[in-house]
């Protein structure tokens, strides 16, 4: 029994298939599949890519975001979908299982795209002449004895002076 070659795999060709079937919302598996393949290979040749600094590695990632867009808009369909039956009441299996099925996305688009989907939220705080953001926050020693003369100060028409509260007693 004589063994039959492995057709080659790093092709121009199945590179472009491969980013098609993942920019279209396939899974790598389902892409490896197509292609006769193990999803391991296509991994292999990705990660071998980017160590030679070839565009394979950057075709692929491109594709893979293409691809979990396509599963945002899906979103909106399982969302927008009618999940009424033949007889006019809700399917409650069909709504868990587009419940699950949306779940699933937006957990794997929560992952695979943070900055866009992610659950990370972030604040800016400008300054008041609105010169930018602040970098660089400096903490700086502050007498902890209250100060009667800056109340003085105040009642008398001065700048005022910001003092520490003080401690409220305990209970």
């Amino acid at each position: 029994m004589t063994k039959r070659p492995k057709p080659k795999l790093r092709t121009p060709e199945n590179a472009a298939r491969i980013c098609t079937l993942l920019a279209e919302g396939h899974t790598l598996r389902q892409a490896a599949q197509q292609l006769g393949c193990d999803h391991s290979a296509i991994l292999h040749w990705v990660r071998q890519d980017e160590e030679a600094g070839g565009i394979f590695c950057h075709q692929y990632t491109r594709a893979r975001e293409a691809g979990c867009l396509l599963w945002a808009d899906e979103l909106v369909e399982i969302s927008d979908a009618n999940y009424v039956g033949p007889d006019g009441r809700v399917d409650n299996a069909a709504v868990q299982q587009a419940r699950l099925r949306s779940d699933n996305r937006k957990w794997l688009l929560a992952r695979m795209l943070p900055r866009q989907f992610g659950d990370r939220v972030t604040q800016a705080i400008e300054t008041e002449d609105g010169s930018g953001p602040i970098t660089l926050i400096r903490l700086i020693p502050v007498d902890p004895r209250p100060r009667p003369e800056a109340d003085a100060e105040v009642a008398s028409g001065g700048e005022a002076i910001v003092t520490p509260l003080r401690a409220l007693p305990s209970r």
